[in-house]
Order: C-alpha cells, then structure tokens, then sequence
C-alpha cells in the first residue's frame, strides 16, 4: 500500500496557515498611528513639532539610520489624497503620510490607514498659535447649495468671508467654528523632516496657502521639499492679500524654478498621473490595447481551440480550493487567472507561486455592486486599473490581459491607455448567456447531478471552441472542475491552448 503524500499535504496546509495569517497581519497593520489634538495648548504645540515615534511604531520604511520617503498632506480632508496616493502612486505604500486637517469630524476617514500620523485638528499656517476655524454643517435634507452645487464637501476654512462668518446659508454654508492650534508648516517642516528625507508636499487649505507659501520662501525650506503638488484658491478671502499680491507671489515662485503640480482628490487625479504610469508592456505581447477578445481564434485547419480561465473573487479560501484543484489536474492544461488588485496586496506570496505555473491577468482593484463598475466615470476607472496594475508590479508582474465586470467604450478606453487588452469569454461559470441556473433546472438537485447539467450548459456554448472562465465566487466551480477538465483533454477534441494563442 502506497504511503499517502504527507509533504504535499504539509504543503497545502502551510500555505493556507501563511494565507489567514497574512491577512490577520494586514489587519494589524491597518492600525493608525492617530495624534489626537483635542485642546490647543502649548503642549500639543510640542507635539506638532515633533512627532518622532519610538521604535516599537516606526516601519521599515523609517529606518532612523536611512531617508525616508514622506507625504505631507496638508488639507487632508475624508482622506481622499491618502487614498490616492496609497492606491497609485509608485511605491506609494513605502511613504509615511502626514495629514493635517482642521476639521475633527473628518478624523475617523483616517482610522484605517497604517504608516500614517493624523494632525487633526489643526490648521497649517505661517506662523504657531491658536486660531478660530470654520467648518461645514452637518449634512440635512434642507441644508442647501453650497457655492452653488449640491454637495457635502467635508471641508473647513481659517479664512471666510463676512457673510460666511455671519451665519450658515451662505456660501460655503460653515455651521461650525472652534479656536484650533494652528503650527508654522514652514518651521514643521524643517524640524521633521531631513534634507536626504524624500519629501512629496501637498497643499490645498482654502486660501491659507498664500502666507504659508511665502514663509517657505523666506525661510529657504523648499529645500527640503522634493516635489510639490497643490491647489491655489484664488478667490478666498484672505486679510491683506489682493488679487495682485497674490498673483505677485505665484510668480515669485515661478522665478525660483518652484512648480505646483494640480492634485484633485476628490476627482481621482492628479497632474503627473499620466506620466508615471506609462504602459510598458513588451511590443511583441500578442493582442491589441484596449481590443476586446470573446473568442479563441481558429486556425485554417484543424481541431478547434478553448483556452481556460479563472475568475478569481475575493474569498480567497474558495479561490485556493478551485485552483489547487486545476493544478493538481494531470492535463496540466494552460490557464490565466485574473485577480483583484486587493487580492493581489493581501495574498502577494500565493499570486507569486500561482504565476510560476499560470498567467496572471487583471481585474478591478475591488469589487463593486454588480451592475456598477460600468456606472464609474473615467477618472475612478483609472484609478481602478492603475491600482491593479501597481499592486502587480510591486510583486515583480507586468499585467497584460484585463477581464472588466462589464464592457462600455469608456472602460476600452481606459484599458488601452494601460496597454491592455480586454477578455471576455465565450462562456462562463455560473453562465451569463444561453441557460441560466435556476432553482428548478439546476439548484434543486444534489451534487452529482448538478455536475453534468452544469457541464452540458457549458458545452452548448463552448461546442466549436472559444474562452471558457470559472468563477471561483461560486462553490459549484470547484465542484465541476475536475470533471470539465477531464472533458476537455480526453473528449471534447479542442487544443488546448492559453489566452495569449487566443489573440
């Protein structure tokens, strides 16, 4: 009698003990490092200037002995620049991050975010103090336009108008206003920060930015910044700052080579966007960007051709199981895999040892509702893409092949500006198109019967060849697949061949 396989068992076994722990360390990680400013004292003053943390919370991206890489975000807003950046600037997870923000109803926006430190609330200034900052009501069904749109803007002000000062119907509708510390960015900056240190700096704090700006200038401390992004506001109103001083200042910076990037949380973009993500996939990838790809082409001759691929959802036990089992198949047929980008971030060691066997395409960076992915505008379906892109390549993968949730012209344009190109398979399980499941020809009966009706729907559309998936969401694609498998390589006469032959 043959010994069972311990080391193999062992192996499985060690990967989805690695797998749960992994994910248990993320969740660990996504503690904040949280700076609670509750009062405006000169203590907490203190604490602005200096926020070194000891070893047991600095990350290996803070080695004391070393640069650091450093985000200063300064109107932080609902985190909406920590959620960008994170997302898809390169190495972007590598940065520590310092937002400040004056408004301290915003602070839970923060909570998740690990390698992180919340200066909130406070207000960024030229010089340190106390000051009173104004802040938006909260929301009600009555409350009104606000600078004449609709919106719930999350934001606050040390500078407002009169009438804004007044009362709450106007203009940018501030309900609530606090005295708050306010720190000298300029002298933060220059007592945190070193000049080996990589320094990105974002400004966008509603007019304050002029005084803040210039104190910099004065005190040379765009030295220590590397790059800066940035809004100018123009229009606020700003004690002893007119339209012409304000202009004056913007070419003074012009004059000392300073250049101000656009960063637009809220919109998903930002200026350079573009230019650090370039595609670089090799020029002889078969396919072209932003085509679509339902079919496996045939040749002139010969047996008709399917390739296979998974869907892999984001149940990672479910998505292991499924394809474990095809590797485990003694075809060992070639297949792609698509993933999410977070599946990519939470799981990099089991995407890595998958792409020594399988290609690795793309999906979304996350699930959305179904029906709702095509719903996005351009600039979130960017963000998307990019973010799957970057969660790839920071585990050593270039993503060629993309599988979207749905299709529409804006996501074939967004794919092509990445290089990719789109798959849509034939077929599918659990089908989309011809037979669907239902209760009372599918759901109703017991496994082994369920197994050949599901196989028989997927031959109706897969009879002459084409891409067939799998969706690993669905627990009945692990239970067919063995058995589709068998199929395919003893009976069903197709080559069988992977997504890359298919273009």
């Amino acid at each position: 009698m043959s010994k069972p396989n311990k080391s193999l068992a062992g192996n499985v076994a060690n990967l989805l003990l690695g797998m749960f722990l992994g994910y248990g360390l993320f969740l660990l990680q996504s503690l904040n490092v949280y700076v609670d400013y509750t009062a405006p004292t000169p203590s907490h003053l203190d604490m602005h200037r200096r926020w070194l943390l000891d070893d047991s919370t600095r990350t290996s991206s803070e080695q004391k002995d070393g640069p650091r890489k450093i985000l200063l975000d300064c109107g932080a807003n609902v985190a909406s620049t920590v959620q960008l950046f994170r997302e898809t600037y390169p190495e972007g997870r590598d940065y520590i991050i310092h937002s400040f923000e004056l408004d301290e109803r915003l602070a839970p926006y923060f909570a998740a975010y690990s390698n992180h430190v919340l200066h909130c609330p406070v207000a960024v200034a030229s010089k340190d103090g106390n000051i009173t900052a104004y802040a938006e009501s909260a929301w009600k069904p009555d409350k009104g336009r606000v600078r004449g749109a609709d919106m719930q803007w999350g934001g606050g002000a040390i500078y407002a108008s009169d009438s804004e000062k007044k009362d709450e119907i106007h203009g940018r509708r501030f309900g609530v206003r606090n005295v708050i510390p306010m720190v000298d960015l300029s002298l933060w900056i220059q007592e945190n920060t070193a000049l080996e240190d990589y320094v990105i700096f974002k400004l966008d704090v509603e007019g304050a930015e002029y005084e803040i700006l210039e104190k910099m200038l004065k005190d040379g401390t765009f030295k220590w910044i590397d790059k800066f992004y940035g809004e100018f506001h123009g229009w606020s109103p700003v004690p002893g700052w007119s339209t012409q001083r304000k202009q004056d200042l913007i070419q003074t910076l012009k004059i000392n080579n300073i250049t101000m990037l656009e960063w637009a949380g809220e919109h998903k973009r930002y200026q350079d966007i573009e230019l650090l993500h370039k595609p670089d996939i090799p020029g002889n990838t078969p396919g072209v960007p932003g085509m679509v790809y339902p079919n496996c082409s045939r040749p002139p001759a010969g047996p008709g051709r399917l390739a296979l691929t998974v869907q892999v959802g984001m149940n990672a036990k479910a998505a292991f199981k499924l394809v474990e089992t095809i590797r485990a198949h003694p075809s060992k047929m070639p297949v792609t895999l698509f993933v999410y980008g977070d599946f990519v971030q939470l799981f990099p060691d089991l995407i890595i040892k998958w792409a020594e066997r399988y290609t690795i395409g793309i999906r979304e960076h996350a699930p959305f509702p179904s029906g709702h992915w095509i719903l996005q505008n351009s600039n979130v379906m960017r963000m998307s893409l990019i973010a799957s892109v970057q969660r790839m390549k920071e585990i050593g993968l270039t993503p060629v092949y993309y599988y979207p949730d749905a299709l529409s012209k804006r996501v074939q344009d967004e794919a092509k500006n990445r290089g990719l190109r789109l798959i849509q398979p034939t077929t599918k399980f659990p089908p989309n198109l011809g037979t669907l499941l239902k209760e009372d020809n599918y759901y109703k009966y017991r496994d082994v019967e369920r197994t050949p009706k599901a196989l028989r729907i997927l031959y109706e559309r897969i009879s002459t060849g084409g891409i067939l998936s799998l969706d690993t969401d669905h627990p009945d694609s692990y239970m067919i697949s063995a058995f589709l498998m068998d199929y395919l390589s003893e009976n069903s006469g197709f080559e069988l061949v992977s997504v890359q032959s298919c273009l």
